[in-house]
């Protein structure tokens, strides 16, 4: 009897257990918590804006939609009800499919054109303005990377602003354009010209992170080793300028161009460009240029001339390799507006950097691609004695850097665009004819009147275009 009340509980123990892990598997698994956001600024007023235009309202969240392997820039203003002194600003890491790094996130105060560390601010109702660079790494994955600029006072954090930033699903590749620095900066630069040291290799490497591959290099040729070094440590590796009018008024021996060449093979540099001329303008002037050009032809360098003059430019041109011309030659213009007559010469053009951002952004990218030529080599240089250009935290200087990037935007675009034409399928032609009347439609605008809310809409369509075209392949 016990025996067979012993065996019952057993089995309906074993039923009940069973019913019991029955029901545990059929319930749905915990919804994963999602990530705390971060807290809308308390303390502070914030409007986040857009880059290069001022925001006078909007939401207190900084938000940014970018690529990996870029570096883009956001913009917001911050006010306080009350004075606050010692303020100081930083962002922490942001969170997502994976991490981008606070190393990757500076932020800094606008003061007219000049960026400036945000360090011992003072804070009041008086709005002031902030810019934001993220970069993204190479590799990072696709989505949404949340986190928060922390502003502290004292040692102790006052108030935060929240950060998003959105990463596309494209990869997007390096320019089809060549970008190179025209300045007078460097080892042996007179006054304010004059980098020694580390200094120049700052401003090397602040020069590469704007999308550039190329600085002028002015120097005797028993330094310029040294500078071409520099160059190849910063990346800056692309067909390097040597202005050579440094090397003195009359023509350079074959002996200076042979010192320039094994510079450049023990530097490791692929090629280099001689300057013969630097906008000579009298008809000694230009024919000492062509003295300078047969000299270094005859040593077998590759030479070239800027010039701001279409007379001066015609007397060079039968003994040049490339030629920099001034943006507003009419043999430029008469490019940028349509044309298609070209010489059969490396061509770039240039114009002063150091004046006005609008045309920065627009000179160095959607003007650029309009033009046809092989690149852009922008003028900068110290207005006086006390100016210090070699310092890149401006606004200036990030409006070259939007500029390489509209144009990153676009060759990212042509690189899909051929490889989908290549198939030569019938399915495919109508929305390629959709994509190639866009673009042409919107570089048909006259460039003076292009907004930064213009430029972001297209670079938003090319890189939409660029996605589907590369999942038609």
């Amino acid at each position: 009897m016990y025996r067979i009340l012993r065996i019952a509980l057993t089995v309906a123990l074993l039923v009940g257990a069973a019913a019991s892990f029955g029901l545990c598997a059929a319930k749905k698994p915990a919804k994963a918590v999602p990530a705390k956001r971060p807290a809308a600024p308390k303390l502070l007023t914030v409007a986040a804006g857009q880059p290069f235009e001022t925001p006078s309202s909007g939401a207190a969240k900084v938000s940014l939609t970018m690529c990996a392997d870029e570096t883009e820039p956001a913009t917001f203003t911050a006010r306080c009800g009350k004075s606050l002194a010692g303020v100081s600003a930083a962002c922490g890491d942001l969170a997502g499919p994976g991490k981008i790094g606070r190393q990757n996130v500076t932020v800094r105060l606008v003061q007219g054109a000049e960026l400036l560390a945000c360090d011992n601010m003072t804070l009041d109702s008086s709005p002031k303005q902030f810019w934001v660079d993220v970069t993204v790494p190479k590799n990072s994955k696709p989505g949404v990377y949340k986190g928060s600029i922390a502003f502290s006072a004292k040692g102790k954090q006052i108030d935060t602003v929240p950060i998003e930033v959105t990463i596309r699903s494209l990869r997007l590749i390096g320019s089809s354009k060549q970008y190179a620095l025209y300045t007078s900066l460097g080892l042996s630069g007179q006054g304010a010209c004059r980098l020694a040291g580390d200094a120049y290799s700052r401003f090397l490497g602040a020069v590469g992170k704007l999308g550039f591959r190329a600085v002028s290099v002015s120097e005797d040729p028993a330094r310029i080793g040294d500078a071409f070094s520099a160059c190849a440590a910063a990346g800056l590796v692309g067909s390097i300028p040597v202005l050579t009018f440094a090397l003195g008024s009359g023509a350079p021996t074959i002996e200076d161009a042979r010192a320039v060449e094994s510079a450049r093979k023990t530097a490791g540099l692929a090629s280099v460009y001689c300057f013969c001329a630097d906008n000579p303008a009298t008809d000694q002037e230009v024919q000492a240029a062509c003295e300078r050009a047969s000299v270094l032809r005859r040593a077998g360098m590759q030479v070239a001339a800027t010039v701001s003059d279409d007379a001066a430019a015609q007397k060079l041109l039968p003994v040049l390799d490339g030629i920099n011309y001034r943006i507003d030659m009419p043999y430029v213009q008469a490019l940028v507006n349509g044309g298609t007559s070209r010489t059969n010469k490396w061509e770039w053009y240039w114009w002063d950097a150091r004046q006005s951002a609008e045309q920065n952004r627009v000179n160095t990218g959607v003007g650029l691609w309009r033009s046809g030529l092989y690149g852009c080599m922008p003028m900068w240089m110290p207005k006086d004695g006390s100016d210090r250009a070699d310092n890149l935290d401006s606004l200036l200087a990030e409006a070259l850097r939007e500029g390489v990037n509209d144009t990153r935007y676009i060759t990212t675009y042509m690189k899909a665009l051929r490889e989908l034409k290549d198939k030569k399928r019938e399915k495919d032609k109508d929305y390629i004819a959709a994509t190639e009347s866009y673009l042409s439609s919107f570089l048909s605008k006259p460039l003076g009147k292009l907004t930064p809310g213009d430029l972001r809409a297209f670079r938003a369509k090319m890189a939409e275009f660029s996605v589907k075209l590369i999942s038609m392949l």
